[in-house]
C-alpha cells in the first residue's frame, strides 16, 4: 500500500495544516469559514491525527438567518425542543425540525428556536 501522500501516479499531496481554508460557505446569507483545525488540545498532540474542518459552535454563539430561523450544525446537542428518538448519541441532526443545508450547517425550523423580531440578530 501506497503511503497517504502519495497519489496519483506519485504525485504527492501535502497534508493541509492548522489555520488552512477548507471552505467557505453560505448558509441563508450567512457566511462562514471553515478552517482545519482541533476540537481539542490532545488531538494536536495526536501525531497521526491530521487537523480537521473545525465548524462554529453555534450553541454557544447562536446565529440566525435574516427571518429569525436558527442556523444549527448537524453535530451540535439537542435543544429542549427536539423532537426525535432519543439516545445518548443523539443530535441535532437526529431531529424533525432539522432541515440540511451545506456541509454540515442546516436550520432549525422549531418555531420555538426562532428568534423575534424584538431580539438583536447576531451578525
Amino acid at each position: 500500500m501506497l503511503p497517504k501522500v502519495l497519489i496519483d501516479e506519485g504525485v504527492s499531496q501535502q497534508p493541509h495544516k492548522e489555520g488552512d481554508l477548507y471552505k467557505e460557505v453560505d448558509i441563508s446569507g450567512k457566511k462562514f469559514r471553515l478552517l482545519y483545525g482541533y476540537y481539542e488540545s490532545f488531538e494536536r498532540e495526536n501525531r497521526f491525527g491530521d487537523p480537521i474542518p473545525i465548524y462554529p459552535d453555534l450553541e454557544s454563539s447562536p446565529c440566525y438567518t435574516d427571518d429569525g430561523t436558527p442556523i444549527v450544525t448537524a453535530m451540535q446537542n439537542v435543544c429542549k425542543h427536539y423532537k426525535g428518538k432519543t439516545d445518548e448519541d443523539s443530535s441535532c441532526s437526529d431531529c424533525e425540525f432539522f432541515k440540511i443545508g451545506e456541509e454540515l450547517f442546516g436550520l432549525c425550523s422549531c418555531a420555538k428556536n426562532r428568534q423575534s423580531e424584538k431580539t438583536e440578530v447576531k451578525k
